[in-house]
């Protein structure tokens, strides 16, 4: 026999069906994955938001002044308010570049990524659908 309620449910949404699983039950358990997991999060929110939060952009080559070398971070002595990390020997803000350099690095790491994808994937299928010597190429190392 059915129990009627079971039938009557409305359907979930994917958010409400994703949080209703044991994966994300476990993921909430561990403290140090969600924390890692925000911890990602901010860096990537950082790295494709540096046009809007940058306070420098280290590519605009007229704003960078060979006056302002060297600065060293807000903390030190002689410091510049302008650059809370301070300035590399060529007056460019390290902070900028720190967000644009993760933006780039991200942007290196995805395309490698899909790329070594692509050809692992098409040589495996190649290998699979064609067999024998083919198949057999890697066999001997």
């Amino acid at each position: 026999m059915t129990n009627v309620s079971d039938t009557t449910k409305a359907p979930q949404g994917w958010l409400a069906r994703m949080m209703d699983t044991d994966l994300f039950h476990s993921f909430l358990k561990s403290k140090v994955t969600v924390a890692a997991a925000i911890g990602t999060t901010v860096l990537f929110l950082l790295a494709f938001l540096a046009p809007l939060i940058a306070p420098h952009n280290p590519f605009d080559l007229a704003s960078i002044s060979i006056l302002d070398a060297r600065v060293p971070p807000v903390w030190m002595e002689y410091s510049d308010p302008r650059f809370l990390l301070g300035t590399d020997d060529q007056g460019r803000d390290l902070l900028s570049g720190i967000f644009y350099g993760m933006r780039i690095s991200l942007i290196v790491g995805f395309c490698s990524v899909f790329a070594a994808a692509v050809i692992g994937i098409s040589a495996g299928l190649v290998a699979g659908y064609m067999g024998g010597r083919v198949d057999a190429v890697n066999a001997d190392r």
